[in-house]
């Protein structure tokens, strides 16, 4: 892929996932990237070149993005993959995890009491 076609195609997926460059931008030095705003815009306009490491960082932030909008698109499920719930709304997973862990868990401990805020007189 040449490197007008990159760009355009990153731009593209900006486009899709619904992002402005500043959101971008904002992924994308959360990943590591050392751009700023303008070269990152510039970037994607085709103005300003950015070094292959920035482009793949670039292109992990967008990646993410188009993936949490897809999966924000999810239709969810009725009930547990793994069968219906008990009759009386007990969860089978939840009684078993109960049952695995449930005598293990360290039992609360007894906090001492606060000393009493009023003066003492002596």
């Amino acid at each position: 892929m040449t490197t007008g076609e990159r760009h355009r195609r990153m731009d593209a997926a900006r486009v899709r996932a619904e992002l402005t460059v500043q959101d971008l931008w904002l992924r994308y030095v959360a990943l590591g990237g050392t751009g700023d705003a303008f070269d990152l815009d510039g970037y994607l306009q085709g103005l300003v070149p950015l070094e292959t490491f920035q482009q793949d960082v670039l292109a992990q932030a967008l990646n993410e993005a188009l993936e949490d909008g897809y999966r924000s698109y999810h239709v969810p499920l009725s009930s547990h993959p793994g069968g219906d719930t008990g009759q009386d709304g007990d969860d089978p997973l939840d009684r078993l995890i109960e049952r695995l862990v449930g005598d293990r868990l360290p039992a609360p401990r007894e906090l001492p009491e606060p000393p009493d805020p009023s003066p003492t007189t002596q």
